[in-house]
């Protein structure tokens, strides 16, 4: 199978594929390890600390005097302006207290003697009312700051379970974009400076992400709002664990045997397309939007009969009319939101658009010309992609990884955007974590770890030998040579089906 440029891309032995460096800082330690360096933000720094000030200041003010004085009005504007301006840049804001500190999103406030008054009064209020973070995100109203802060001035911390009491009030006067959440632990794990706690780090931030999804689609369907700030906050720990290290969270993706799969499905569209903008270098605000489209991308399949999406064989015509509806249906779902923001909106577009092709062909039909945005270019091969191995909709079959993207690669220019496509199969890597290969010597392996450079020499665990036994199971790099040769010691011979050998794959990556 050749490129356009006529190099194989899936090569022989020592070919590899050449595609533009990508945009975004990259540090590797190892030839299958890649972290995202995401570029400081010092402004956090100084206006967090204001908005620690302003929130203080607010709250004592609303204490004293009542909603109508022109003190706390004029108050309340001052932090309303502080937090639109934050917002404008960050998108979510994320309040953390956490061991003696004071964090706004990933930027720990260190307070001079002037502000220490301030921090402990913010520090102090979240300890008796027993929460951990406070989120605002965008559009954010006026109304809503001075509803909140009014609420938390006058609320009782005396009695029983002073957080339940308040998230009740919160939750009546209904505050589309403020939200206080008890534990930070359901998303931190504390300490991951070993391997193996970055590891069970990934794995919890994966599964909290699949649970915020399948509370989505419940919202949808029951008819109540959707919690788009959990949303928000959940792609925001999504991102922060690709900064951290990309392939713990990327190897979770391979795992195809979750028993809610349309949830696991759109976290793993969701990781494959953040993954995907980061190599092209888009901000992480950008990237914010675009996991968040991705989270939502398959919303109107929840309006979809449940006989037709759980059919256990292929779709008849007439079922394949009700499932080609589900874009249109995703646009009328979003846009029943309360309020519509730039995340809403770019979502409403993906959604609509992640079945066009790039010659307009696919649904819905269209009676005009457009262009199809990148973010929808980006979601419709991360979608497909998913879909195929884990054979659902477009195959009822999973096909193994490589051929995915063998048979993806054979529509490229028609179905799918050729320099995205590219890309996302260099981040990969020809044989993507998961895929269960033959070696030269005879061994049986797992690869763990894509090599970005060599693609067709990943990481691989060894899970049986020549023999098909293995007492220990051992992780190799396939660029090792030998010392008095030069030559490698392992090279892949082939892919191998693991249900073929009835292998859980899932037992390795975790």
């Amino acid at each position: 199978m050749a490129a356009p440029d006529g190099k194989a891309l899936f090569p022989n032995e020592g070919d590899h594929l050449t595609l533009p460096s990508p945009t975004v800082t990259k540090e590797r330690s190892t030839p299958g390890e890649r972290k995202i360096t995401p570029k400081p933000k010092p402004y956090l720094q100084e206006q967090g600390k204001s908005l620690i000030n302003q929130l203080s200041i607010s709250i004592r003010i609303a204490q004293i005097y009542d909603r109508e004085n022109s003190v706390f009005l004029k108050q309340m504007e001052n932090l309303f302006n502080l937090v639109s301006s934050l917002l404008e840049k960050e998108q979510v804001l994320n309040i953390n207290s956490k061991q003696g500190y004071l964090f706004v999103n990933e930027a720990r406030l260190k307070f001079s003697l002037d502000g220490y008054v301030a921090s402990k009064f913010i520090m102090e209020t979240f300890r008796k009312f027993g929460f951990e973070s406070l989120l605002i995100d965008t559009p954010v109203s006026q109304q809503e700051i001075d509803e909140f802060i009014f609420i938390l001035a006058q609320a009782n911390a005396e009695g029983e379970d002073p957080f339940e009491r308040l998230q009740n009030k919160l939750l009546s006067s209904n505050l589309q974009h403020i939200r206080i959440e008890k534990f930070a632990s359901d998303w931190e794990m504390g300490d991951d400076s070993s391997p193996e706690n970055q590891k069970k780090q990934a794995k919890r931030r994966f599964f909290k992400t699949i649970s915020v999804a399948q509370e989505m689609v419940e919202s949808v369907k029951t008819g109540r709002s959707i919690n788009t700030t959990k949303s928000k906050r959940a792609i925001q720990f999504l991102i922060d664990q690709l900064i951290k290290n990309e392939t713990n969270l990327m190897s979770l993706t391979a795992i195809k045997n979750f028993d809610e799969y349309t949830f696991a499905h759109s976290v793993n569209v969701c990781i494959l397309s953040v993954s995907l903008g980061a190599r092209l270098g888009l901000s992480k605000g950008k990237l914010s939007e675009l996991g968040f489209a991705a989270l939502f991308h398959d919303i109107g399949k929840v309006r979809l009969p449940l006989n037709i999406l759980n059919k256990p064989g292929e779709l008849n015509e007439e079922e394949w009319m009700e499932v080609r509806k589900h874009p249109v249906f995703g646009v009328k779902t979003l846009l029943s939101k309360r309020s519509i923001d730039r995340f809403s909106t770019r979502a409403m577009v993906v959604s609509f658009e992640h079945h066009l092709k790039p010659d307009l062909s696919g649904y819905p039909p269209l009676s005009f010309k457009k262009g199809i945005n990148m973010c929808s270019r980006i979601v419709t091969i991360a979608d497909v992609y998913d879909s195929m191995t884990s054979g659902r909709v477009y195959t009822k079959t999973p096909m193994i990884p490589d051929e995915a993207l063998r048979k993806m690669l054979q529509e490229e220019g028609k179905a799918y955007d050729p320099v995205l496509l590219k890309v996302f199969i260099n981040m990969l890597g020809i044989y993507p974590v998961g895929s269960v290969v033959i070696l030269d010597t005879g061994e049986v392996g797992v690869v763990m770890k894509a090599n970005p450079v060599e693609l067709s020499r990943p990481e691989v665990a060894i899970i049986a030998d020549s023999t098909g036994k293995k007492e220990k199971i051992d992780t190799v790099d396939l660029t090792k040579t030998d010392e008095a040769t030069g030559k490698y010691t392992r090279a892949i011979l082939k892919t191998i089906d693991p249900r073929q050998y009835d292998l859980d794959i899932a037992r390795y990556i975790y």
